[in-house]
């Protein structure tokens, strides 16, 4: 929700809160010739210009998350090109203690998902949205977010193979209509 605060100090509060996070999103979601840290910036400065669009009864990060989404999709109309994440960037470890070959073969079949599928993983599975947040982000009803979610885990379930199989798990009450 808005602050009583002004445009500018709204912002700067929403950037600290939520630029790592759009970070992550676009640095697996946006082509690998635009840098994430372009994408973050482009983000809160749209958020900014659009500020009297932003309604109330939203939450801000999925309004940022929303125009992340629009912005790269923008990006990838324009370019046409395929997304590769490996050549891009190396995981980030700050917050994960999962090792690095097993991060690293994670982001290797991750490329492998259909955008839909890759998207909807991000946004659940790594940035850990709720299913209701995920729906308002990517436009879909909360049946699809489940719907996808499940067939993108059990697709990374099957590429990942023996090699991993504790890495990937289902979120709790995932697909018995609980909407964390």
């Amino acid at each position: 929700m808005r602050s009583k605060g002004s445009p500018n100090e709204d912002i700067e509060t929403w950037f600290e809160l939520y630029a790592d996070e759009i970070y992550r999103f676009a640095r697996y979601s946006a082509p690998k010739s635009v840098d994430p840290k372009d994408v973050v910036q482009e983000v809160f400065l749209r958020a900014y210009r659009s500020w009297n669009s932003f309604r109330d009864d939203s939450s801000p990060r999925t309004w940022l998350f929303t125009i992340a989404r629009n912005y790269i999709y923008d990006l990838l109309r324009k370019k046409r090109v395929e997304m590769n994440y490996l050549e891009r960037h190396k995981p980030d470890l700050s917050d994960v203690s999962v090792p690095l070959d097993t991060l690293i073969e994670l982001e290797e079949v991750l490329t492998e998902l259909t955008p839909d599928k890759r998207q909807v993983f991000v946004l659940r599975g790594i940035q850990d949205l709720s299913i209701e947040e995920t729906a308002q982000i990517l436009d879909w009803t909360p049946a699809k977010v489940k719907t996808t979610f499940y067939r993108a885990v059990h697709e990374l379930r099957n590429l990942l193979g023996e090699s991993q199989p504790m890495m990937i798990r289902m979120k709790e009450g995932e697909g018995n209509g609980d909407q964390r």
